[in-house]
């Protein structure tokens, strides 16, 4: 494969994980809108992963597409799945007693927490401008989210756990998706998160019937807009990018959920929420492989050394 054609394929991952979280951006949206309908948590998550894992795999089958995985591997892609529901589920239920901001904050150290583990485990070297783009990203999310809620320790403790478990899905996916087609990888990890979900919530006794037609609606717009576009953009992309990368360019999330905020729900847009928001495109700007080649080049030419990064 030649430079240009890398250099297109980097830029189109970085692509595909922007759109993918610009859509996942919608869930805090979904959230509100679900809560003000008293649609109970455990029925709008439930409700959300079995139909998207119905849609997926109906899709797939009906493509003829080989799904059939195996063993070790078969084991993998459910876990995964398990993982990303716990995830989903500690961050939604973390919001009794976190304002969003306060826990889109605390979810969003994950890019630190993959990059860090990237580096150990996968060999993808921390360069300079991944590391300026990781403190762009988490400084644009502390001034996006940041505002003075009051914080409840169970919340931070669940939002917490959702961050690492995010970590370990954005990673042991990236290892999946090397040998695995993103849809086929998102079909069963999609089986793992619904048995999640289903399991939380006849666990809990949380788990209802939708009951009203805006009930119905929700559900349909989580499932497609949040949950099947998103997850499908984001596993297309981390085949073509690091997962330290993805993870920093993914923090454009919270960036959606603000203007969406704004434009669907009156909430206020800040001097902060504006500088936060230009930090969080820097950081996506950084952490494009194109621009990460261009500064590495230009800090070889001015002596600096460090670790081979996307152009070798």
């Amino acid at each position: 494969m030649d430079a240009d054609r890398v250099g297109m394929g980097d830029g189109t991952g970085v692509a595909l994980v922007v759109a993918g979280a610009a859509l996942f951006g919608t869930l805090g949206i979904f959230g509100e809108l679900a809560r003000s309908a008293n649609l109970p948590t455990a029925t709008l998550l439930a409700a959300r992963f079995v139909a998207a894992t119905a849609i997926l795999w109906a899709y797939l089958l009906r493509r003829g597409t080989p799904v059939r995985l195996r063993g070790r591997t078969l084991a993998v892609e459910l876990a995964l799945g398990l993982v990303y529901g716990f995830m989903a589920i500690a961050y939604f239920e973390s919001l009794a007693w976190l304002s969003a901001g306060v826990a889109t904050l605390v979810l969003f150290t994950y890019p630190v927490q993959v990059t860090l583990v990237s580096a150990v485990a996968l060999d993808e070297p921390i360069t300079v401008p991944k590391a300026l783009a990781l403190i762009a990203a988490l400084g644009g999310v502390a001034l996006v989210a940041g505002g003075g809620s009051a914080v409840g320790l169970p919340g931070l403790v669940l939002v917490g756990l959702a961050s690492l478990a995010y970590t370990a899905y954005s990673t042991g996916s990236r290892v999946m998706v090397e040998t695995i087609p993103p849809l086929t990888h998102a079909a069963y990890v999609f089986l793992g998160v619904t048995a999640a979900v289903l399991l939380y919530g006849v666990g809990t006794g949380t788990l209802s019937a939708p009951a009203t037609p805006a009930h119905w609606r929700l559900i349909a717009g989580i499932t497609v807009v949040g949950t099947l576009l998103p997850m499908i953009l984001f596993t297309a992309g981390l085949a073509r990018i690091p997962a330290s990368t993805a993870s920093i360019v993914s923090t454009s999330e919270p960036l959606t959920t603000v203007v969406l905020g704004v434009l669907l729900l009156g909430e206020p847009f800040t001097p902060a929420i504006a500088l936060g928001g230009a930090a969080i495109l820097a950081s996506v700007g950084l952490a494009s492989p194109a621009v990460e080649r261009a500064v590495n080049a230009r800090l070889r030419r001015v002596g600096w050394r460090q670790a081979k990064g996307p152009d070798g």
